[in-house]
């Protein structure tokens, strides 16, 4: 079967919940969805929620981030830091062991802190967290006994306490933020991961990539093998293996796009254009664009959406298809649109619009927009 890249953009606009018609109550209900979030940036990734949620309020999220039990900002796929919700992490945290593992061993390579200390120095920030929150500062005060400044070949320089504390937290012993004095604004502080969550996350890593395989071809497909591989930080024969134990799943064409791709059976017939899909500014790692390795449906002819550090742009999308770049920022009050030549003619009204609402969420206040080409 061949399907055509607008009615596959269409499908999953609307299916990422990113049409007003789609967006949801619940923003947790939103994450599952997404299965995980990309979080490197707070800020990022609270816009993301925001245009697939109605009513969001960052302040409550954070609430739920910080002090719930559903959800928890952890290190994940690809060694990123990602919104995980409760359900997943088993699978999240078994999948991305290994890698996660290997950078921490280099952390504490490169820093010089042995296996004994760091023994040693983790058992003392259990003891002095013991169910509370605490910064960097209070654990490194608390543990003043023990802690010694490192300082490496470019004179860089860090406490033995802080290089522990982030091993612990990539190894999801700890958590780390808090609710700050203002939306977006963390504290860091730390915690102990099994105060709130009494879960087991061991689980069999081959059974972990299938279940997020499977949720992530119900989520995001028709996506092809490289683009499970690349999401879920496996090679391509893992992800091709994966791909043929499931069942209920379809393969389709797309036009114009080489290669093959999977979707669940049931969405076959979902697959449709839609009208008076609005222009959306989509923020920095939004799954839409970062969730797949092959762009070829979502940005024409030569431009590219990805940076070399495997990011995704902040992007500009008419009619589902990436037109263009924007930028804003907290302090900034100008919201800079580069349209690629060769868009679909849109109402500028409507282009000003968009950038102004994306510009108000990161600001706070009215922006003043620019749009070149």
């Amino acid at each position: 079967m061949i399907v055509e890249k607008k009615a596959v953009n269409h499908f999953l606009l609307a299916k990422g919940h990113l049409l007003p018609a789609t967006r949801l109550d619940s923003a947790g209900a939103v994450l599952r969805d997404l299965i995980v979030l990309d979080a490197n940036s707070l800020d990022d990734a609270y816009f993301s929620l925001y245009l697939r949620v109605r009513r969001f309020d960052v302040a409550a999220f954070e609430r739920g981030l910080y002090k719930g039990r559903s959800m928890a900002r952890v290190r994940g796929l690809k060694n990123y830091m990602q919104l995980v919700p409760r359900e997943y992490m088993p699978a999240v945290y078994s999948a991305s062991k290994a890698g996660r593992e290997a950078a921490v061993r280099s952390l504490l390579g490169t820093w010089g802190v042995t296996d004994e200390e760091y023994r040693d120095i983790s058992k003392k920030i259990l003891e002095s967290l013991d169910g509370k929150e605490k910064t960097l500062a209070q654990l490194k005060r608390d543990l003043s006994a023990v802690s010694r400044d490192i300082v490496r070949k470019r004179k860089e320089k860090a406490a033995n306490v802080s290089i522990v504390a982030q091993a612990m937290h990539d190894r999801w012993m700890l958590l780390r933020g808090g609710v700050g004095r203002h939306p977006g604004e963390s504290p860091g502080r730390f915690s102990i991961f099994k105060d709130r969550f009494s879960v087991e996350l061991e689980m069999d890593r081959g059974e972990a990539l299938l279940l997020l395989a499977k949720r992530y071809v119900k989520s995001y497909g028709p996506a092809c093998a490289e683009d499970l591989a690349w999401w879920l930080g496996i090679t391509l024969n893992e992800a091709r293996h994966a791909l043929d134990k499931m069942e209920n799943i379809e393969a389709v064409e797309i036009d114009g796009v080489e290669g093959q791709f999977f979707i669940d059976k049931k969405d076959v017939p979902r697959i449709k254009e839609i009208e008076d899909v609005p222009i959306i500014f989509l923020p920095k790692d939004d799954p839409y664009i970062k969730a797949y390795y092959n762009h070829a449906r979502l940005v024409p002819g030569e431009h590219r959406v990805m940076t070399k550090f495997g990011e995704s742009a902040s992007a500009v999308l008419i009619d589902g298809t990436v037109w263009g770049t924007w930028s804003s920022g907290k302090l900034s009050s100008v919201c800079t649109v580069t349209l690629y030549k060769g868009h679909p003619e849109v109402r500028e009204e409507s282009m000003e619009a968009a950038a102004r609402e994306a510009g108000r969420f990161y600001t706070g206040g009215s922006v003043e927009v620019k749009i070149t080409q």
